[in-house]
């Protein structure tokens, strides 16, 4: 009963982390396009785990086919 809670607390938290992380390193003179590039990177890090763990069971198995058709449809993008 208390997880939506904890879920919308530990957003904030977040939220609030990252904006005063992001207002430092700006304010310190990084660039704003090598600020997203570690944002992503971070991001990247840090939500991975949470990925393969909750969608362990409903990835469907990557074959040659399934590869050469999303390597394909990303080309016509």
């Amino acid at each position: 009963m208390a997880t939506p809670f904890i879920a919308i607390l530990s957003l904030q938290l977040g939220y609030a982390v990252m904006d005063v992380l992001s207002k430092a390193a700006l304010n310190e003179g990084m660039s704003n396009y090598v600020f997203v590039v570690y944002r992503h990177a971070i991001a990247f890090i840090v939500i991975t785990p949470f990925a393969l763990y909750f969608d362990k069971k409903v990835r469907p198995k990557m074959t040659i086919s399934i590869f050469i058709k999303i390597a394909a449809l990303s080309l016509l993008e």
